[in-house]
């Protein structure tokens, strides 16, 4: 059996069964590009390492790839058109750390300037004004994305300032009071020309006025990202994300109560509390030390160790 032959009959089998199949046939599809059409059995556990491996694949990556071609391969050695599965028995080892993208000021601004050039297309179906309010409210309030888009008009009340927040990660439920800047960000958004304002639909609108899918946000700020020139420096798999918004907001935070002398200990549970963590110790991934946090630590230690203000 040639191996598109068995790529063909698996992904015929699998959508007969009602499943979707996307990313798997594309995964299978690959294979067939990299491997040439040999015959089945011709296929090594040389020829799957180096499909697996790719380019430098990302560890999430090589598993997704792993997982496709095991159930592919289990499927043609139990009907007898293999002898053993041609994969490798285990994943690589990854010894570097995920560490969140924590974006500056100066990031911050040159995401917001490149939004008209990011939107200007009319296949995008977020407005310049939509995406600019949902990037300035992820960062202000630091909430998830999910969280953001899943908002509707009847939670946000710009009288009190709190937006409440339904069925969290976690099950919970969570008011999350909105600063002066954002509540009036916010309210202008809501009286931009073309906005369907009725309690059930939500906050942030496509242009068509639908809920925007989080991977639509997800491919608008990959695409923003790099018209800003915003990339990292080192060596990591992982560009500047979307949810590192979220980080950035805690990390910022946490900066400037240092840099007001606040009592940052007995803050730390209110700031877990209002990004929605169920204990500190979820709280403190979020903690990424920059250049501008471990000056202000510093500056802290340096009163205290010269008894210039009181332990905080």
């Amino acid at each position: 059996m040639k191996l598109s032959q068995a790529v063909d009959l698996y992904i015929q089998r699998k959508q007969d069964a009602g499943l979707r199949f996307v990313s798997p046939t594309n995964r299978l599809r690959s294979l067939l590009r990299h491997c040439g059409d040999t015959d089945l059995h011709r296929i090594t556990t040389q020829h799957v390492t180096a499909f697996l491996d790719g380019s430098g694949s990302m560890p999430s990556g090589w598993n997704g790839k792993r997982g496709t071609l095991r159930t592919f391969f289990d499927y043609w050695t139990a009907r007898g058109r293999l002898k053993s599965s041609p994969l490798p028995s285990s994943a690589p080892k990854v010894t570097q750390s995920f560490i969140p993208y924590i974006y500056s000021r100066s990031d911050l601004r040159s995401l917001l300037d490149a939004v008209p050039r990011g939107q200007r297309r009319a296949a995008c179906v977020m407005s310049e004004g939509t995406f600019r309010t949902l990037l300035l409210f992820l960062y202000a309030t630091g909430m998830r994305l999910g969280e953001a888009l899943r908002l509707r008009l009847a939670d946000v009340d710009l009288t009190l300032g709190i937006v409440t927040i339904r069925d969290t990660k976690f099950y919970k439920s969570r008011l999350v009071p909105l600063g002066p800047d954002i509540e009036r960000l916010t309210r202008q958004y809501l009286y931009q020309p073309g906005r369907r304002n009725q309690p059930y639909r939500s906050l942030f609108q496509t242009k068509s006025g639908n809920p925007i899918p989080a991977q639509v946000a997800g491919t608008s700020f990959s695409r923003l990202r790099r018209i800003a020139g915003i990339a990292r420096r080192d060596d990591s798999y992982f560009q500047p994300r979307l949810h590192d918004l979220r980080h950035t907001f805690a990390v910022h935070r946490l900066t400037e109560w240092y840099r007001q002398n606040a009592d940052v200990q007995r803050l730390l549970p209110a700031l877990s509390t209002y990004l929605g963590h169920v204990d500190l110790s979820a709280t403190q991934r979020y903690l990424t030390m920059t250049p501008e946090l471990l000056q202000q630590a510093n500056r802290r230690f340096e009163q205290y160790a010269c008894g210039g203000a009181d332990e905080r």
